[in-house]
């Protein structure tokens, strides 16, 4: 541990948000972290790039629908079925991107195995950087490019 502690690898502590300051105009959100007290922070590492996250609409919509059909993970597609929020998202996107169909996936994870892997095949060459995301280098060993 020593060594990734002097090569800058090793993980740091994890800081825990202790509340969100809701956005407000020419403003995003700010978050307050423990033991840093009233000091406000800016949160430029989050899946959220829209601020839909914190969105009143958004959280409503999401509320109603967990009430009608319930939380939690469930099981994939294949195995439990889809939902009809899903299907409609689906027929909406491919819609709006002018296609025939769309898929959405339930993390990039596996959205990243589910595209690459059956678009890379023996014959491909693939170039990829040592520091892409995990899923990215497990996608491409999976597929065996040339």
């Amino acid at each position: 541990m020593d060594d990734m502690k002097v090569k800058g690898t090793l993980k740091g502590k994890e800081m825990v948000i202790t509340g969100v300051k809701p956005a407000k105009p020419g403003m995003g959100p700010r978050y307050y972290i423990e033991g840093q007290g009233s000091t406000e922070f800016l949160k430029m590492n989050g899946n959220s790039y829209l601020g839909l996250s914190l969105n009143q609409e958004v959280i409503e919509a999401e509320e109603e629908t967990a009430r009608k059909f319930g939380v939690g993970p469930g099981a994939v597609r294949f195995i439990s079925g889809t939902y009809q929020p899903h299907v409609e998202l689906e027929k909406r996107l491919a819609k709006f991107h002018g296609r025939e169909a769309a898929m959405i996936f339930s993390s990039a994870y596996s959205t990243v195995m589910g595209i690459l892997t059956p678009l890379i095949s023996g014959d491909t060459v693939v170039i990829s950087d040592e520091l892409n995301h995990n899923c990215i280098i497990n996608a491409i060993r999976l597929s065996r490019p040339a």
